[in-house]
């Protein structure tokens, strides 16, 4: 017998062994032939799994109410997960609007079928804003959105009156509280613009350094406009040298008040005078402004706070050049102006 022959009889059970060795030999070659019957049964169970389910192809679900849908993917040996949506339509409820994998897709039988279904058009009853600030208006409906999407929107421009109510206090709307809401709906409004008759006294900007004048007049609380030139015989470059209206002057609140510039004579290297200009739409009630500066190493930093009614913008400056100003309305950015040295005709 070879070696090897001789090697595999030693090692089964035979008559030479005493009965203690033959009996764990014995033990031992059963629980090797159990534990290969289960990995092959195993593996076999496997293979039909995963092989053994038939391909069938997706159907055109699209259009269908949820129950003839799910109908159709039983049929097909298909299951179904289901997302809600709210649709513009109210006779859209209940009917499958999309779905994945799309039609004519071939999966395997007992995969799944996701289908976006409708809920109907959003209904909701408008509310009585009649006394709200139209600023806590607009923040209402900016979360509504979030919600539902857009469903009612303030009509522009809109109308304001005078009235012994606070400035910016809805007075009427329309529709009238109630309605019922189901497609972008139009808001229209009236709201006070204070008493009439109030007025303010004009502070004295003459001679002052621009950026002091600045946040005099922003702490005001007045509307403004810059303006600028060369300066004068008599006049110190970088200070107001004219206003209008006049100092301590009695005018109504919503007045603009225009500021002249002499323009700085001595800048140093590297940095640009001027104004920045933007015009925006009238606001229904003054918004909150925030002027930021960004500088050219990417350092950002609040320059001022201001209310404004919308219109024209004016903000003077001398910044460091390729500093970038931000104007945020409300918090959200709205305008980007980068400071450049204007070009000449020698550049």
């Amino acid at each position: 017998m070879s070696p090897i022959g001789d090697f595999i009889v030693r090692l089964l059970p035979n008559n030479q062994d005493d009965p203690e060795r033959r009996y764990f030999k014995t033990v031992i070659f059963i629980s090797i032939g159990m534990i290969a019957i289960m990995v092959v049964v195993s593996l076999i169970t496997f293979l039909v799994t995963f092989q053994g389910k038939e391909q069938t192809m997706v159907p055109n679900i699209e259009g269908m109410a949820l129950e003839n849908a799910m109908i159709e993917l039983q049929e097909k040996a298909l299951n179904a997960t289901i997302q809600l949506h709210y649709t513009a339509s109210q006779a859209e409820k209940g009917l499958i609007i999309g779905q994945l994998p799309n039609p004519g897709t071939m999966v395997k039988a007992d995969s799944k079928v996701m289908l976006k279904v409708s809920k109907g058009a959003i209904v909701e009853r408008l509310n009585d804003y009649v006394g709200w600030s139209i600023v806590d208006l607009e923040a209402h409906l900016r979360s509504l959105v979030t919600v539902y999407g857009p469903l009612l929107q303030i009509k522009k421009p809109v109308m304001r009156v005078f009235d012994d109510a606070p400035p910016g206090t809805i007075l009427q709307q329309r529709p009238e509280p109630g309605t019922k809401l189901t497609i972008l709906t139009d808001l229209n409004l009236i709201i006070s613009r204070g008493p009439q008759g109030q007025t303010i006294a004009v502070g004295e900007y003459m001679e002052m350094e621009f950026a002091e004048a600045l946040r005099k007049v922003i702490a005001g609380g007045n509307n403004f406009v810059f303006s600028r030139r060369k300066a004068r015989s008599g006049e110190t470059p970088g200070t107001v040298v004219a206003q209008s209206p006049a100092a301590e002057s009695e005018v109504p609140m919503e007045t603009q008040i225009q500021l002249v510039i002499a323009e700085p004579a001595e800048i140093e290297e590297g940095y640009v005078f001027g104004i920045m200009e933007r015009t925006f739409p009238d606001f229904a009630v003054p918004a909150e402004l925030t002027i930021e500066s960004i500088s050219p190493l990417g350092e950002r930093s609040r320059l001022y706070q201001l209310r404004h009614p919308g219109g024209l913008l004016t903000i003077p400056y001398l910044q460091q050049e390729n500093t970038t100003l931000v104007v945020l309305v409300e918090g959200e950015e709205q305008l980007r102006f980068v400071v450049r040295k204007a070009r000449t005709t020698e550049d």
